[in-house]
């Protein structure tokens, strides 16, 4: 388990030839996160969408906990899910959720409406200021315009910040429907719940 680990700082940058510590190891270790998602903030400020990644890695914090679903109204929370897809996947899902949520002024009503947990939300806000002035410390200016900068509605800035963290955790869809993992070719699926489930694209990143 821990050869693992340090293979994986290897080939994330964190670590040298030796073992040591480089200087993005020591910024990825500012971060109180997994180091696949401390190099993806790292990198988002090159991408110019350091606010974004940043929000979407506070969503990811709090899990699978931002929808839920009452037995009686499935149906409406359902369909209430699907509004906030986008493509690109669920990440840029979470990513709108949050700033639908922002643009109407953190409203508990909102949450209620949409069927989206407002413990969640308002944990996911909390840790996204911790980041920001994590950010701050390892010299990354979090109120600098020109790495917040959003390209694209199919956020191509943020997928690539994604993939330079977690190339470890690509697969690509196979003949057979199932997608194999390039790092160790174990045969993966995609969970119903994600929103790309019914699209099934070429490749896909998972968390």
């Amino acid at each position: 388990m821990l050869m693992r680990a340090l293979e994986q700082l290897y080939a994330l940058g964190g670590l040298n030839d030796k073992g040591e510590l480089t200087k993005l190891g020591r910024r990825m270790a500012e971060f109180p996160m997994e180091p696949l998602l401390s190099k993806t903030i790292i990198e988002s400020e090159k991408y110019k969408c350091l606010e974004q990644v940043v929000t979407i890695c506070s969503m990811l914090s709090v899990g699978n906990t931002v929808f839920y679903r009452p037995k009686d109204k499935i149906l409406h929370a359902d369909n209430a899910k699907l509004n906030f897809s986008r493509p690109g996947g669920d990440h840029l899902a979470l990513l709108n959720v949050f700033n639908q949520w922002k643009d109407a002024g953190y409203s508990e009503t909102w949450c209620f409406e949409n069927f989206i947990q407002i413990r969640s939300m308002r944990r996911a806000r909390d840790v996204k200021e911790q980041l920001a002035k994590i950010c701050d410390r390892v010299d990354i200016d979090f109120k600098d315009p020109t790495i917040s900068v959003f390209d694209d509605e199919y956020g191509t800035s943020i997928r690539k910040s994604f993939v330079s963290g977690f190339f470890y955790n690509a697969a690509r869809h196979t003949n057979n429907g199932m997608y194999r993992t390039v790092k160790n070719s174990h045969s993966v699926m995609i969970h119903p719940s994600s929103m790309v489930f019914k699209i099934q694209p070429e490749w896909v990143l998972y968390h």
